[in-house]
């Protein structure tokens, strides 16, 4: 059977970088939910001269590089 998101053997550092790095996505999908249900504009998003997208994407991509951080040699 194929456990998913088993963190019971991780040291703690590791699991804190799971964790963190799901609740990076997960924020990035409500934030993104929110900008298609037009609770926020996507230019309020827009940081140093860059698009809003970019920006949600890369706080997308921070939380797959923490997960997998903290799944490395699982």
């Amino acid at each position: 059977m194929i456990k998913f998101f088993y963190t019971g053997n991780l040291s703690p550092a590791k699991k804190a970088s799971v964790y963190s790095g799901f609740g990076l996505l997960i924020l990035s999908i409500f934030l993104v939910a929110s900008i298609v249900l037009n609770i926020f504009e996507l230019e309020s998003f827009a940081i140093l001269g860059h698009s809003g997208v970019r920006t949600l994407a890369g706080i997308a991509v921070v939380g797959c590089l923490l997960a997998a951080v903290g799944f490395f040699d699982e």
